[in-house]
């Protein structure tokens, strides 16, 4: 291996030149110099103060989520009692099974027909690969002996 110095290594002389003259502290101007704490302070308070393009978004967690999409749902005419509101929200959360009024119904447009069969297909499909998955498994005995 060879010992040779190159154009762009230096010398050991020179090098250690070079860390005597940087900790002597007669290095000259550094290149880079770090903010002190109150400078860092006041460039994060300016940050916060004027919203840049290059602001970074926090992610919204489920309780804010779940919060702005109901405050995009259109507003109605309030409930006859207090009590409904609550008892609509299971009944909305249980489907078909929730309806426990009988009468007539509005007529669905055709788009909530597409919606309500894309919807039933879903998850008739689901059942449906769940039940074949449980009879492959068992097929290559991974089921119950």
């Amino acid at each position: 291996m060879s010992t040779q110095h190159g154009q762009g290594a230096p010398s050991p002389d020179e090098f250690d030149r070079q860390l005597r003259d940087l900790y002597s502290g007669s290095s000259g101007v550094a290149k880079f110099r770090e903010p002190s704490a109150a400078e860092r302070a006041k460039r994060a308070a300016k940050r916060r103060r004027e919203p840049g393009r290059y602001q970074r978004r926090r992610p919204m967690n489920w309780q804010k989520s779940r919060q702005a999409r109901k405050l995009r749902r259109p507003v109605t005419g309030a409930p006859a009692s207090g009590n409904r509101a609550t008892h609509r929200s299971w009944r909305r959360w249980l489907g078909p099974l929730g309806r426990l009024r009988s009468g007539p119904r509005r007529a669905l447009s055709p788009a909530d027909r597409r919606q309500r069969l894309r919807t039933l297909a879903r998850r008739a499909g689901i059942l449906v690969g769940f039940i074949a998955l449980l009879f492959l498994l068992h097929m290559l005995g991974f089921g119950p002996q």
